[in-house]
């Protein structure tokens, strides 16, 4: 029954795209000239409103977003700027990163938080440098973040949310592979403290992301298809294909790229597509358990987790089916 139900998952998760979002990318694949976007114009909560906004005459919403770009930039600015004069780094993922790497625009590429990883040796340093800037926790359970059950911990400022990952996945046990092995190697610097990983990586984390969700925003392929643009320039397909076989969501992966290829124009090798089809490591299931939501990730993590981790993970349930409190859950 699992080698049936994933693929059938796997083929609603990579629904075509819209028309609003082929047009778009066909405009960006095309150099994104001004006026030579001749898709539908998006509706009011359309998600590429705010890259198509110059393009279908709503300058206000170009400008709005340019400014919430540049505010949310520079608050986060004064606490890299610490991090670098520690010594160290912290890379962006997502839109932080390819809002000004890959788009036309920084305000075209929108974003609710600023998602930041950081590597392991520099946990707690980072997380002193951001207390110290005026940074307050917003995750409960600071033990369940420094000690690896959980990979992810909010930081608020000024209205300003930032995401500190450790790893992709939300609870890093139930990962059913490897990240790759030079994630942090061959980083492009963004600036003072904050580096972009190699473009194979930065694909890969975004595809990954992508696969656990139950929908797919419109921005998300149109980052997979520019990242897709930046691969083929630097000749990194092999990399990404060794990479993408480590993670044990080959599978998955292809079937995305396969989408992005055929609906997109994304320039994808053919082979790299074939051999990543039958990469598949029996555990494709816990991408359907993570967007099944209803506690089950929660559960999940318990099943995965081994050692003090499991012991001290099934104590915290139990204490809070104890006290009748909600279990802390992704929102």
């Amino acid at each position: 029954m699992r080698s049936l139900k994933y693929p059938l998952g796997n083929m609603k998760m990579t629904a075509p795209p819209d028309a609003i979002t082929k047009s778009a990318c066909k405009w960006l694949l095309a150099g994104a000239e001004p006026g030579g976007y001749s898709g539908p114009a998006p509706a009011a909560r359309h998600g590429l409103v705010p890259l198509l906004s110059e393009e279908t005459g709503r300058k206000e919403i170009s400008l709005s977003c340019a400014a919430l770009w540049f505010r949310q930039e520079q608050i986060v600015r004064t606490v890299l700027e610490r991090i670098a004069d520690a010594g160290i780094a912290v890379w962006a993922v997502k839109g932080f990163d390819l809002a000004r790497s890959v788009y036309p625009f920084p305000g075209g590429r929108p974003m609710c938080d600023a998602d930041l990883f950081i590597e392991e040796k520099n946990r707690r340093k980072i997380m002193s440098i951001f207390r110290q800037s005026g940074w307050s926790k917003g995750s409960p359970g600071d033990g369940i973040f420094t000690s690896g059950i959980v990979s992810e911990m909010k930081m608020f400022k000024h209205g300003v949310m930032v995401e500190l990952h450790t790893h992709i996945f939300y609870f890093p046990a139930t990962f059913p592979g490897k990240l790759p092995s030079d994630l942090f190697e061959n980083g492009r610097l963004l600036e003072p403290g904050l580096m972009g990983f190699a473009w194979h990586n930065a694909l890969l984390l975004v595809i990954i992301h992508l696969l656990t969700n139950v929908s797919i925003r419109p921005v998300w392929w149109v980052d997979v298809c520019l990242l897709c643009v930046k691969i083929t320039e630097t000749d990194t397909w092999d990399k990404f294909m060794h990479n993408a076989f480590e993670t044990k969501l080959g599978s998955a992966v292809a079937s995305t790229l396969t989408t992005a290829s055929s609906e997109l124009g994304a320039p994808v090798p053919e082979r790299m597509i074939q051999a990543l089809q039958g990469c598949s490591s029996g555990r494709e299931y816990i991408l359907e358990q993570l967007k099944a939501g209803r506690k089950v990730p929660t559960l999940l993590n318990l099943k995965h987790l081994t050692g003090w981790k499991k012991i001290s993970w099934g104590w915290a349930l139990f204490w809070l089916i104890l006290s009748g409190r909600q279990p802390l859950k992704r929102e």
